[in-house]
């Protein structure tokens, strides 16, 4: 990895190399094709786990919304009681 990560791209540390290695095999065009075969479901194993901890991510982002804008509505109704 040539380039640093800051702290929200840390959790990804492992999909960065993932693509660090497929770059690498993209430009190494002397690769037999069993050695190409198995740098493919490396590199789909990785995107179905990138996939997977995205979907996860959003779910969580989700529900943290929809707490902010219950405390929110809350707060509105507070502020509206006067």
């Amino acid at each position: 990895m040539s380039k640093q990560l800051d702290e929200t791209e840390e959790i990804f540390i492992e999909y960065f190399e993932a693509l660090d290695q497929a770059n690498e095999v993209k430009n190494n065009p002397e690769l037999p094709q069993r050695a190409l075969t198995i740098e493919y479901h490396k590199l789909t194993e990785s995107f179905e786990k990138l996939l997977k901890t995205s979907v996860r991510i959003s779910k969580l982002g989700d529900k943290a919304q929809k707490k902010l804008m219950k405390y929110k509505k809350l707060i509105d109704a507070f502020k509206n009681v006067d």
